[in-house]
């Protein structure tokens, strides 16, 4: 019995372990998945969908912010983008916090991104540094 219950604290370590480990995204996969989340409640003839966030940092008196938008270009590519309702409020910002765990010290900095993706799977990623 004694040998049963070490077995499997044994087993409930090993597993935790595994489930703890971390993983890695690309850049790809991230906008894939952010893409995913937002396509959820896109219209049918979306083209593209585009997830922004801007921190601003807390200043004199002021707290620290920040602001997302998910919006999605419905029909032609000059339509204006409109918002769209993600598949939760916050899973694209914290998806795009995996970014700067990708990145090097220097390029981590960043307080903006704007991540694109269109309907073909193109995609783009800009970020944007504090001046």
């Amino acid at each position: 019995m004694k040998m049963m219950a070490m077995t499997f604290a044994l087993l409930s370590l090993a597993a935790g372990g595994a489930a703890n480990a971390q993983v890695r995204f690309t850049d790809a996969e991230i906008v894939g998945l952010i893409g995913k989340c937002l396509q959820e409640n896109a219209p049918e003839n979306w083209r593209t969908v585009i997830f922004t966030l801007d921190q601003v940092p807390a200043a004199a008196g002021n707290k620290a912010s920040t602001a997302v938008s998910h919006k999605v270009v419905v029909g032609s590519e000059n339509s204006p983008p409109q918002d769209v309702k993600p598949c939760r409020p916050d899973y694209a910002a914290k998806a795009v916090e995996t970014f700067r765990e990708n990145q090097d010290e220097k390029s981590r900095g960043w307080t903006g991104v704007t991540v694109t993706l269109q309907r073909d799977r193109r995609y783009s990623i800009a970020f944007r540094y504090p001046k």
